[in-house]
């Protein structure tokens, strides 16, 4: 009988009607651990053939954890971020991690468009104003309100979300500008309409700069005091990757000193958000607690994607989405 065991916090009857299809074809023991971290987690997750991770990130899978789980078969992550997860000790522990691949990139997109005309035509600032009965309307010569059509967007990451926020700006007749690591071939730059820039011309050029890296080493604080010194003071910046990669602080001193037009945060360096995190006061922010991706679609398509991973290694087949490299 294979076992899985699920770190993610949902009742064990509604995960076992999500893996009945699974279940049915494959014997299965399904186990929840609703515990916290430490020795408990260690010893649930022993002897798992697959462990299906904490969506929340509260339960990290460490050195001691992955080598408790030593011969599981697959760590699936169902989520597109897992930071929580030691990719090195599991890489020697020999245990492949997988995501959820693309299953959120249309829903992240759609908000950074959304954040991108809500910044720019002051919507929030208009709303609040109207339903208190106020008629704001000459506001517009002293506030200013602005079209997207004909700006300059940066995209910081041009993986599945980068490239769907491109696609997505083509038809407002944007400047399309964009930096990654691994720069897109010529030929697929021309189709996608888009520009290579390094990042540094990037934040100058920019007027509005949307991220969408993952969080590693080498992205944490990738925009710092200085990366946002480079930008237009009547720009905007968007983070709908992961809070670290953004120095808050930084960020703060920017928008208090008029030193950047506006920002527009998904996520946060603390989550749930510090109550008292300054970027909470500001009313050059557009905020939402980590949900850009987390439409009905994205989740039934990130649902989709976890259980056929799972049935694809119990069935003896290699995952798809792997992201330590143990093939």
């Amino acid at each position: 009988m294979a076992k899985v065991v699920v770190l993610s916090p949902l009742p064990e009857e509604a995960v076992k009607a999500m893996l009945s299809g699974m279940i049915e074809q494959v014997d299965v023991d399904v186990e929840v651990y609703a515990g916290d971290p430490g020795p408990g987690l260690e010893e649930a997750v022993r002897g798992a053939d697959v462990i299906i991770g904490d969506f929340t990130f509260r339960l990290p899978i460490d050195e001691r954890v992955a080598e408790a789980a030593r011969g599981c078969k697959l760590i699936q992550q169902p989520s597109i971020g897992y930071q929580h997860i030691d990719l090195e000790a599991t890489r020697q522990a020999g245990i492949p991690v997988a995501n959820v691949g693309a299953a959120n990139a249309i829903g992240v997109a759609e908000q950074a468009i959304m954040f991108m005309l809500c910044l720019l035509k002051k919507a929030l600032y208009f709303h609040n104003k109207t339903a208190r009965g106020e008629w704001g309307q000459q506001d517009v010569f002293t506030l200013g309100m602005f079209e997207l059509h004909g700006k300059t967007v940066g995209i910081v990451g041009m993986g599945n979300i980068g490239r769907e926020v491109a696609v997505r700006l083509r038809p407002f007749g944007c400047r399309i500008v964009y930096h990654d690591l691994v720069r897109l071939p010529e030929e697929r730059e021309r189709e996608m309409g888009v520009e290579f820039l390094e990042l540094e011309e990037l934040l100058r050029a920019s007027d509005i700069v949307t991220l969408h890296v993952p969080l590693t080493p080498q992205t944490r604080h990738l925009i710092d005091a200085q990366k946002l010194g480079l930008m237009k003071p009547e720009a905007y910046l968007l983070n709908l990757a992961r809070g670290e990669v953004v120095d808050e602080e930084a960020l703060v001193r920017a928008l208090e000193e008029g030193r950047l037009a506006g920002a527009g945060i998904d996520v946060f360096t603390r989550e749930p958000v510090d109550p008292e995190n300054p970027l909470l006061r500001s009313d050059k922010v557009i905020l939402s607690p980590h949900v850009a991706g987390g439409t009905n679609e994205s989740r039934v398509r990130m649902l989709q994607v976890t259980i056929e991973n799972v049935m694809r290694v119990l069935s003896g087949e290699k995952p798809r989405f792997v992201v330590n490299g143990v093939e």
